[in-house]
């Protein structure tokens, strides 16, 4: 079998290792995530093994680069995840306003509710966050975040996560890092860079970004987005057996997509975690994830699907 195997493996083809061309949808750069499928990947894999119309699957959606590609390309899609930061981009991505003006719309409403909620008090929030921001900042990031919670508003919450520290004025942070999040004070320090510990405020920017993702105007059509969840591969339950599953598992052992994304992840619930900084000792779960893989996802296949 694995000879066989071997003698019908093909080379990838050449546009897989190109960089990503201008017609991808804007909304693939809603926010960072560290090992993100290439939209022309799952866009190629699509086309070859689906049909409009058809019900694809992707158990581990990631930043959700295929539940996105999927309704552009006529498919219906189911998308799942066991992250939350991955569950949330993902519905960001399939939920996204239907056009700037209606975004900007739903924007000014969040603004204007967040504003007037409490602030937090410093003790109800870990050292490690605040020493990323500045304390005003902070806290009109974090009301911001609870009144998208609230609301349910997976699109504006993602959009406050993407932007949420860099070093570059458009980002929130004092100067660090995009995807892992860690200070960058030695390279920029405070005696010398005085405008980037400044508080940043956060409608300016937040508008900037919807200005950017909706520099192409493509958005999905709710048509085919048939259900999105935070489920793992050995708890998923469907109703329907699907056409095709079109997935990209986990790094395994390799990556920790907690510790990754550890900055993002305690906006997202703050009050039952503790993302620490420190690396945790990482188990590989490989073999787990592909027995409950076979023995559960496989079943929802149709026959002569793929």
């Amino acid at each position: 079998m694995a000879g066989q195997l071997a003698a019908t493996a093909k080379a990838a083809p050449l546009e897989w290792k190109a960089s990503a061309p201008p017609t991808d949808s804007r909304l693939h750069q809603l926010a960072p995530y560290i090992g993100k499928l290439k939209p022309v990947i799952a866009r190629q894999l699509l086309r070859k093994f689906t049909a409009p119309g058809d019900v694809v699957l992707d158990c581990f959606s990631g930043s959700g680069t295929i539940p996105l590609e999927a309704p552009l390309l006529g498919r219906r899609v189911l998308a799942f995840d066991t992250n939350p930061y991955a569950v949330t981009l993902t519905r960001a991505k399939l939920e996204a306003p239907a056009s700037l003006g209606a975004a900007n719309q739903q924007l000014l409403q969040r603004l204007l509710a967040a504003h007037a909620r409490p602030q937090y008090a410093d003790d109800k929030i870990p050292e490690w966050v605040r020493k990323f921001f500045h304390p005003e900042t902070l806290q009109n990031a974090l009301r911001f975040a609870d009144e998208c919670l609230e609301r349910d508003d997976q699109f504006l919450l993602a959009c406050l996560l993407s932007i949420l520290h860099h070093q570059r004025p458009g980002f929130l942070s004092y100067p660090s890092s995009h995807l892992v999040p860690y200070l960058r004070d030695r390279k920029f320090p405070r005696g010398e860079y005085p405008e980037m510990y400044a508080e940043r405020t956060l409608a300016p920017r937040l508008t900037a970004k919807l200005r950017r993702t909706y520099r192409d105007g493509r958005v999905v059509g709710r048509a085919g987005v048939l259900q999105v969840g935070q489920v793992s591969v050995a708890d998923l339950r469907l109703d329907r057996k699907v056409d095709a599953i079109v997935t990209s598992p986990p790094y395994m052992n390799a990556l920790d997509y907690v510790r990754d994304n550890r900055l993002r992840m305690w906006f997202l619930d703050r009050r039952t975690v503790d993302y620490s900084p420190e690396p945790t000792e990482k188990q590989d779960q490989s073999d787990a994830i592909t027995a409950a893989f076979a023995r559960n996802v496989l079943r929802y296949l149709r026959t002569g699907g793929y």
